[in-house]
């Protein structure tokens, strides 16, 4: 059985954050969640907690993923952190992988959620 694990989940769509908070709950019943709805947000809430996972959209109001990817990571070291969006352009893309990030495109695929989590749990 998994250990309890931390995930921040950041994304301006509450449908997004709803699906990606039950997938975990149903799969990883034991782990806490923490939703922000803007990067301001994620950063208010990277500076309280350590967090072993963080799932970040690319378009959100305020800073985009991209921009505050570099802060999260700095607060964040050992975090693995996924970005989940419907922006799957290559050069947005290679912008992601050129700073080491995860990419994934929505919308949310359970399969790929779980893989990401299962991949770097270990």
């Amino acid at each position: 059985m998994d250990s309890s694990k931390q995930v921040l989940i950041v994304d301006d769509s509450k449908l997004t954050r709803m699906i990606i908070s039950k997938i975990i709950s149903v799969q990883y019943s034991d782990w806490k969640i923490v939703e922000a709805v803007d990067s301001s947000s994620a950063l208010i809430e990277s500076e309280n907690t350590q967090f072993d996972f963080i799932t970040l959209d690319y378009n959100m109001p305020g800073a985009s993923g991209y921009e505050v990817y570099p802060q999260l990571r700095q607060l964040q070291p050992d975090a693995d952190i996924a970005i989940f969006t419907a922006n799957i352009q290559s050069s947005v893309r290679k912008k992601f992988e050129d700073l080491g990030a995860k990419f994934y495109s929505k919308p949310i695929n359970q399969d790929v959620l779980i893989n990401f989590f299962a991949e770097e749990a270990h």
